[in-house]
């Protein structure tokens, strides 16, 4: 059996490695499958190398990874699904199965999977799922056609080699970065978000510290952690953050990181194994002194141990005043930190705690954009509750604030040296 894997993520600003393949190709070494990768992120003409990959290797699967369904930001969204569509029947049309995956699928899998008109789809992590779905193929048994990844994980423990698949040096001169896990899901419970509220697997700390180790020896030595968030469990957090300093040395890395917990020997260690810039999480609504208090004591640890800090400030959900957001912007314009994204635009996904508001109050209706009568909501829906010209008032003048959705480009490209 023989399985090609194809990254269909064309979208460069930046350009985003698909590691996930590459753990998924090493969870495959020594499994006996053949498999191949094809990359169309910077193909001229990606309709004919996949027609000559298919010709030229006869895979039995061809297994896609969805990364994105859409851009997320608003305004300048673009919507990825009908173009991976046109690859998917190129490969159907040559007798393959199709097995869908990524962080994208896994946003609305049913919907995605009878869009595309795939086989089967896997949620979560497939390093387990994958290779109990090829075995369960080769055997001639029919197996259900979506699986939950994180049910392969009981012990929460991911132990899986990383393979090197992809050029990197070409993400690189285009303005990407090499990516790295320390672990799978979020605990976090954002109402707009679809990670949140999953299952944690923990990458073991010595595997973190092999990987980047592996990476540095092969001359990459700035890298973007691919966590949702860094630090929720704060005793995994330091025990990654000194496998890299005992196994591959310090590195340049940045991650993401919500405003608790934390710890001052948190960032000790951070700083110790180079991270030197994060992005924070923040929201305006119920903002009390206390969480200012917390807030102010990360931002002075943070700063203490020589680590930039991005701010992702989300605003703007329904019934929120924005008295919140005024004190919020007062606040951070006062703070040592870089940058401030602010973001009162939100895509709407099923699932989601945001979704389920939206859709039991029709007077929230008015704030909706692209509203359609595709209750999937497969297709872009945004809500805005906050006017641009309103939050373009409250940031006027103040320099490191922006509004999200404008611009094409990261926190870790804004951030210069």
């Amino acid at each position: 059996m023989k399985i090609l894997f194809v990254n269909p993520n064309r979208y460069r600003y930046p350009p985003v490695i698909p590691i996930g393949l590459e753990y998924l190709a090493g969870a495959l070494s020594g499994t006996g499958y053949a498999f191949d990768v094809l990359d169309l992120c910077f193909s001229d003409n990606p309709i004919e190398e996949l027609e000559t990959k298919i010709s030229e290797f006869r895979p039995d699967i061809a297994g896609f990874t969805i990364r994105q369904i859409d851009t997320v930001l608003f305004p300048n969204n673009e919507f990825f699904l009908p173009e991976i569509k046109e690859y998917v029947n190129i490969c159907k049309s040559s007798g393959c199965q199709i097995i869908l995956g990524g962080a994208g699928f896994s946003i609305m899998p049913l919907e995605i999977l009878k869009y595309m008109e795939a086989d089967y789809g896997i949620v979560g992590p497939g390093e387990i799922a994958f290779v109990e779905l090829l075995r369960t193929l080769q055997n001639h048994q029919i197996p259900d056609r979506i699986t939950d990844g994180f049910g392969y994980f009981m012990q929460n423990i991911y132990a899986f080699q990383r393979a090197r698949l992809f050029n990197y040096e070409q993400y690189l001169k285009n303005g990407g970065i090499v990516g790295f896990r320390t672990q799978i899901g979020c605990t976090g419970s954002c109402i707009f978000c679809t990670e949140a509220n999953k299952p944690v697997v923990y990458h073991k700390a010595d595997l973190v510290g092999n990987e980047l180790k592996l990476l540095k020896e092969q001359g990459y030595n700035h890298f973007h952690l691919c966590d949702s968030e860094f630090n929720m469990n704060l005793d995994h957090c330091i025990e990654v953050c000194k496998a890299i300093c005992s196994i591959s040395g310090p590195v340049r890395w940045t991650l993401y990181m919500k405003p608790e917990p934390f710890s001052d020997e948190l960032f000790y260690w951070l700083a110790k194994s180079g991270a030197d810039m994060l992005t924070l999480s923040l929201y305006t609504d119920n903002l009390d002194q206390s969480k200012i208090e917390n807030l102010s004591d990360f931002i002075s640890l943070a700063k203490k141990h020589s680590i930039k800090i991005a701010v992702d400030l989300s605003t703007g959900f329904p019934y929120e005043d924005i008295s919140g957001l005024q004190k919020m912007v007062d606040y951070l314009n006062t703070q040592p930190v870089e940058t401030v994204g602010v973001n009162a635009c939100y895509r709407l996904y099923p699932g989601t705690k945001l979704c389920s508001i939206v859709r039991n109050d029709p007077n929230l209706d008015k704030h909706l954009i692209y509203p359609n009568s595709d209750r999937s909501l497969l297709s872009p829906v945004f809500i805005n509750c906050f006017e641009l010209s309103e939050l373009q008032k409250l940031t006027k003048g103040k320099k490191k604030f922006r509004i999200e959705g404008f611009e094409k480009a990261t926190n870790y490209q804004r951030i210069k040296e």
